[in-house]
């Protein structure tokens, strides 16, 4: 009984993630293309001003 606790918490948790990954991948996609188009500009502006 208790090997058989682990893996049933461990499958949950599991279960859970696999729920909130798309979610959580289109945040991170969105979140990093934000984050690339900031970068450009920040050079771009550094370009104009040097």
């Amino acid at each position: 009984m208790p090997l058989n606790y682990p893996v049933r918490s461990w499958s949950a948790k599991r279960g859970r993630q696999n729920e909130e990954n798309p979610m959580l991948k289109f945040l991170g996609g969105t979140i990093g293309v934000i984050f690339l188009i900031g970068l450009l500009v920040v050079i771009g502006l550094f370009a104009l001003i040097f």
